[in-house]
C-alpha cells in the first residue's frame, strides 16, 4: 500500500495498519490478522539534524561525522570479538550460530555463521510505556476520467442534445443521492448534473445523460466530483479534454 490517512511528520506516535495474516488464516482455518507499523526510516544525518535542533552544541555536520565515526569502531570491536553497550539504548555483542558435534570440533565457515545479536536497553524498553500509537488507514484511490464516447455517434471526446454518453476510468465511487456528487457539464458558466443511465463498475464504464440543450460546436467542460475520499473532503476531478457538442446524427 502506498498512501495512508495519517501525518508523516515526526511525533504522531507509532503507526500501524491491520493486516490479515494469510499463513496463520489459512493453518488455524479462520481470518487471523496483525498488526503491522508503519515506520518512517530515519538516516544517520537526520538523527544529526534532530540532535542540533534538540540542543546539541555542535554543527550537524560534525554531529553526523562522530555517529559515522561510532558505527564504523563499533563494527570493528565487534569484529575483535567485544561486546558494545550504547548507553541505555542497546547492547551488541557477537555470536556463532550452528551445531558443534565435539567439544574439540572447530569454527567451519558454510557450517557455521558468525551473528551479531542486540538487545535493547532500558531507554528503549521504556518506549513501551510512553509513547502513543495511531491507527493507519488505507488512502483512497482517486477517480480518474480516461475516455469519453458521444452515445448518438460514437465519436471520442464529443456529446450531443440530450443525449448519452460514455465515460471510462477509474473509482468512480458518490453519493448517489448528493447533489453536489457525481458527473458535471460546465459551458461558459452553467453547470448541471448529468443524470446517470448504467454504471459498470468492474469495466470501468458509466452512461450519461446530455441534462440540457448545448448549440452543436460548443465546447464543454466535465468533471466529476466525490467526498468519498480518505479524508472526506470534496475531491473535483476533471477531464483532460474538452467536449464538443455535435449533431446526434453521424455524417
Amino acid at each position: 500500500m502506498q498512501m495512508v490517512n495519517a501525518d508523516n511528520g515526526d511525533g504522531v506516535g507509532i503507526r500501524y495498519e491491520v493486516v490479515k495474516n494469510h499463513a496463520r488464516s489459512k493453518l488455524e482455518a479462520k481470518e487471523v490478522y496483525n498488526a503491522h507499523v508503519v515506520a518512517n526510516v530515519k538516516s544517520l544525518r537526520e538523527v544529526a539534524d534532530a540532535m542540533v535542533r534538540e540542543g546539541c552544541k555542535y554543527e550537524s555536520a560534525e554531529v553526523l561525522s562522530i555517529l559515522e565515526k561510532f558505527a564504523t569502531v563499533t563494527a570493528r570491536l565487534l569484529q575483535e570479538g567485544c561486546a558494545v553497550n550504547v548507553g541505555s539504548l542497546v547492547r551488541f555483542r557477537p555470536s556463532i550460530q550452528g551445531k558443534f558435534n565435539a567439544e574439540n570440533e572447530t569454527f567451519q565457515r558454510g557450517t557455521h555463521r558468525i551473528l551479531v545479536r542486540a538487545s535493547i536497553g532500558s531507554s528503549l524498553r521504556n518506549v513501551a510505556s510512553t509513547a502513543s500509537v495511531m491507527r493507519m488507514t488505507p488512502a483512497l484511490p482517486l477517480p480518474e476520467l480516461l475516455e469519453v464516447f458521444n452515445g448518438a455517434t460514437g465519436h471520442a471526446d464529443c456529446i450531443s442534445n440530450e443525449m448519452t454518453f460514455t465515460v471510462r476510468g477509474k473509482a468512480f465511487v458518490y453519493d448517489k443521492d448528493a447533489a453536489d456528487e457525481g458527473f458535471f457539464l460546465n459551458m461558459d458558466g452553467q453547470e448541471l448534473r448529468c443524470p446517470m443511465i448504467s454504471m459498470d463498475d468492474g469495466a470501468g464504464h458509466v452512461l450519461l445523460m446530455v441534462p440540457h440543450q448545448v448549440a452543436p460546436g460548443n465546447e464543454l467542460e466535465l468533471t466529476f466530483r466525490t467526498r468519498r475520499t480518505t479524508n472526506g473532503a470534496m475531491a473535483i476531478i476533471g477531464y483532460a479534454k474538452a467536449l464538443v457538442c455535435e449533431p446526434a446524427t453521424a455524417e
